[in-house]
């Protein structure tokens, strides 16, 4: 009976969306933290950020996170990490998958760019029944826009 019910279907919230980016590295896979370490953000009142630490995070410790990854500071490239992930937001059931992406070439300031990242991610999560989803992250310029649009 316990067999049963533990290989029962999951029900999948289609409402659940997840916010998944692919820009993180770590030395073992990246030969340098990606992401993990960015600049401090000031504090918008410069009176304030006068009295705040200034610089960059220093990783493993010291994480550009709100919150300590379970996995420690991955890599987006480590398909074990990717696999680990799947099978977390098969567990929260949550139906929909939103990439936050950047066309080819393009990346933030503290990145580099993952294209070639977005197959796998396409393909895990049609492996766990999820929609999926991808959130433009790069608008600032007509140029940028139109780069994501016609890619």
């Amino acid at each position: 009976r316990t067999a049963r019910v533990r290989d029962a279907p999951r029900p999948i919230f289609y409402d659940v969306h997840i916010f998944y980016y692919l820009w993180y590295g770590s030395p073992a896979v990246d030969s340098k933290y990606i992401h993990w370490d960015h600049v401090l953000v000031p504090h918008w009142d410069p009176k304030i950020a006068a009295s705040h630490a200034q610089g960059r995070h220093a990783p493993p410790e010291d994480l550009a996170s709100s919150f300590y990854p379970e996995l420690g500071p991955y890599s987006s490239r480590d398909p074990a990490v990717l696999e680990a992930h799947m099978a977390q937001i098969e567990a929260a059931a949550a139906g929909v998958l939103v990439l936050s992406w950047y066309p080819p070439g393009v990346a933030d300031d503290h990145g580099e760019p993952t294209e070639d990242l977005v197959p796998a991610v396409m393909d895990a999560a049609q492996n766990q029944k999820n929609l999926f989803s991808c959130l433009f992250s790069c608008f600032r310029s007509i140029r940028c826009f139109s780069r994501a649009v016609f890619f």
